[in-house]
């Protein structure tokens, strides 16, 4: 054998070794993300920006119309930022709920989300948010019974505060965390249907209040029969939901980017003039 050949045989006999040291130290494959793939760079040279985006409907956000088409803000924010990015746009709805839309992102799977997000502390810890892009209010659903007995003129931080009473949120929602942080001694009830469980729960009194949006609060009026009869809603002062978008923590450049095309780039407008747009969306039974 020559010295080449011999240089050829070692070089692969210690390529080898490495990948063989690397299988037995390294992480495995179901512990492996696309992390690599989430910096801005990356989106550019792929030619796709991936769209995180909740599996269920949240007009004005995002909805499907009468022709099967996805339409709403969100939607014509991912596709204005595609534009600008000079990409195509993939939208991913697998996820049910908003902490699984976030680890899309966190584990690499997705570029970004845009998808009615709020801002806990937790998800703060795994991605980057963005600047906000529109407002909405905190807002309470209560039981006029239930604040009947609790006395009509106590604050809502007072009735829910309360020894004995509950709130209801989504479950791995924003309003999960912020009730535990504004009613730290009232009980939490989550579940993952609002319209199913939640409101004819808050309707029957097996729950004091029902804690989300003000949006989402006035449509449940709006939807439910004899609603407007049975619970009050009352919107939180000072206490806003920002809606962020949120890209991996790896990712400083495209957050920057972002915060760039929100101040100087995108069409802005107040959620006001978002639900008059769609409203026939918005208040669809």
């Amino acid at each position: 054998m020559s010295q080449k050949q011999l240089y050829s045989v070692l070089i692969v006999f210690l390529l080898l070794c490495a990948s063989f040291t690397h299988a037995q130290v390294g992480v495995g494959p179901q512990e492996k993300t696309n992390t690599h793939d989430t910096t801005l760079d990356d989106i550019k040279i792929r030619g796709v920006l991936r769209v995180a985006m909740h599996a269920k409907d949240h007009p004005p956000f995002f909805m499907v119309d009468e022709k099967g088409e996805l339409i709403g803000i969100d939607i014509e924010l991912a596709k204005d930022i595609a534009t600008q990015l000079g990409v195509k746009l993939d939208i991913n709805r697998d996820e049910s709920t908003f902490d699984g839309v976030v680890d899309r992102v966190a584990k690499g799977l997705s570029d970004i989300v845009i998808s009615k997000l709020s801002l806990t502390l937790k998800r703060a810890l795994i991605v980057r948010y963005t600047n906000p892009y529109t407002s909405l209010s905190k807002s309470i659903l209560i039981n006029r019974i239930k604040l009947l007995k609790a006395g009509k003129h106590r604050s809502v931080q007072e009735v829910f505060n309360m020894k004995g009473s509950t709130i209801a949120a989504l479950s791995g929602s924003s309003y999960e965390a912020f009730a535990k942080r504004l009613f730290p001694n009232t009980t939490i009830y989550g579940s993952s249907d609002w319209n199913d469980d939640i409101i004819p729960k808050l309707m029957k009194g097996e729950v004091w209040g029902a804690f989300r949006d003000e949006l989402e609060v006035r449509r449940a009026i709006f939807l439910f029969k004899d609603a407007s009869l049975y619970l009050l809603a009352v919107n939180l002062k000072d206490e806003q939901d920002p809606m962020m978008m949120v890209v991996h923590k790896d990712a400083p450049l495209f957050q920057n980017w972002l915060n760039l095309y929100l101040k100087y780039a995108h069409k802005k407008e107040s959620i006001k003039e978002s639900i008059e747009r769609f409203k026939e969306y918005v208040y669809r039974k």
